[in-house]
């Protein structure tokens, strides 16, 4: 009787996470802060988050699933960057300009961004404001070990996504905001990440609109080799 409780457990939340998927999937992680990538240069990001908990099971338990986004952004030039990201069933492209000064404490930076999601049933158009301590060095290009370097980062970030066909959802925009913390680089680093969003959800999976989405992301090819590694080992622990 536990393993057909397990079973159907296991089933119930499937079913929740491929529903949540088709309806609500939208990039709540940043994982980047306000510098832009140098010219020239590019870098990789990969990013885990709790997707939102989903409503009620038949067992009086609440459903939440990890998600994964890859991310890649290039450097246009010594104020902006481009970025291309992975998102659950879609993909969005986003370009990254620098706002603040070279006296300035702090870098700010807008991000705008459009793309699709939920396998092109919507169209997704995003905002975002971004902040961060600038550096007190140099950029290091293709740094590949851990540094001291400490960069907290935090911002405003505003989404909307469109229908695409007659069959697909309409729904309000999510707005909020995100702090998080870089240790390290951009090419060899960890951020955690922590984003509070007022999300409606069209279809009623959730009851409550207010979400809490904690993530972490790693930085390079390196970082993210690790970070699968202990990905594919977690039953083991």
């Amino acid at each position: 009787m536990q393993r057909f409780s397990q079973s159907v457990r296991a089933v119930q939340v499937a079913v929740l996470a491929v529903w949540f998927g088709l309806t609500a999937c939208v990039p709540y992680t940043v994982a980047s802060t306000a510098r832009p990538v140098p010219r020239g240069d590019r870098t990789t990001t990969m990013s885990t988050w709790v997707m939102p908990t989903m409503g009620d099971t038949s067992m009086g338990e609440r459903s939440s699933a990890l998600m994964v986004d890859y991310e890649t952004r290039w450097g246009v030039d010594e104020k902006s960057d481009a970025g291309v990201r992975a998102v659950g069933g879609g993909l969005v492209v986003n370009y990254k300009r620098l706002l603040s000064g070279p006296s300035s404490v702090y870098d700010i930076a807008v991000m705008p961004g459009m793309g699709f999601v939920n396998w092109g049933n919507h169209a997704y158009f995003e905002s975002t404001l971004l902040a961060s301590k600038r550096p007190t060095s140099p950029p290091k290009k293709l740094q590949r070990q851990f540094t001291g370097d400490v960069l907290p980062y935090f911002g405003l970030r505003v989404m909307q996504v469109a229908p695409l066909n007659s069959g697909a959802v309409h729904d309000r925009p999510t707005a909020g905001g995100f702090l998080g913390v870089r240790f390290g680089t951009e090419t060899f680093g960890v951020s955690p990440e922590v984003g509070v969003f007022y999300d409606h959800s069209a279809l009623g999976v959730r009851k409550n609109d207010l979400v809490i989405v904690p993530a972490i992301s790693v930085h390079g090819s390196e970082m993210i080799k690790i970070l699968r590694d202990i990905m594919r080992a977690g039953p083991a622990f």
